[in-house]
């Protein structure tokens, strides 16, 4: 089955507070979801107030809440017929929307983040045996790791494990470095079957920070098509 998926990227702009009234904005994480809830709305062509975003962990020992694990759609108040993923890296949110019943991922981050720093020793956490030397050789090996972590992240993100499995069991990376879901940590049970892409953001038709970098994990045996809409700007 050929996926397709819809990717939205939102820049997030700060808004400021009239002089000497208090700053009454919404948190960043609630901007982000309200953000993501419009978006789905307006792809679903329903009134947002029919629209809520709620979360599914699986195997939850804090509880299953509602509140975090994975991002699921409701439409007057029943599943929608649309999977969704998202992330943001400081006031970038990429948003990925499937209208297939299919396992989605995505995640997006800056390799200028201090955790991708070699001191910050994010390698004995984060890369296979495998990926080591692919780090270590690379001209630039901060952004492979940001781009690896992305693959990572967007695996696990789509089979709703999160960070429970260890991201140094995932291998997200073929002998040459390109995307593939190459190893997969047994006790998870069979690997899924993933398709694992980088992205380009520059595909969303706008000026993006270089240092940014994406991926997606969708589910199906081919290369999903993909849809690009153009950038949207939030203020908060």
């Amino acid at each position: 089955m050929k996926a397709q998926v819809i990717l939205q990227l939102v820049q997030l702009q700060n808004g400021l507070a009239a002089a000497g009234e208090p700053d009454r904005r919404p948190s960043i994480r609630t901007r982000t979801r309200e953000a993501v809830r419009l978006l789905a709305a307006q792809e679903l062509n329903v009134d947002a107030d029919r629209m809520r975003l709620t979360f599914d962990c699986r195997n939850c020992q804090r509880g299953n809440d509602g509140r975090h694990g994975q991002p699921q759609l409701l439409l007057d108040g029943a599943p929608a017929a649309a999977r969704l993923s998202y992330a943001r890296s400081g006031q970038w949110l990429l948003a990925a929307l499937s209208f297939r019943p299919v396992l989605l991922g995505v995640d997006i981050e800056d390799a200028g983040d201090d955790a991708f720093r070699p001191e910050d020793n994010i390698d004995a956490v984060m890369l296979t045996a495998s990926e080591r030397p692919l780090v270590e050789q690379a001209a630039d090996p901060r952004r492979l790791r940001a781009q690896l972590w992305t693959r990572k992240e967007a695996v696990l993100k789509s089979t709703g494990h999160g960070l429970r499995l260890a991201p140094d069991t995932i291998g997200v990376a073929g002998a040459d470095g390109e995307p593939q879901l190459s190893s997969w940590p047994g006790e998870a049970g069979d690997r899924p079957g993933l398709q694992l892409l980088d992205l380009s953001l520059t595909d969303a038709g706008a000026a993006v920070p270089p240092g940014l970098a994406a991926a997606l994990a969708v589910g199906g045996s081919a290369d999903p098509k993909i849809t690009y809409r153009d950038i949207a700007v939030v203020q908060g």
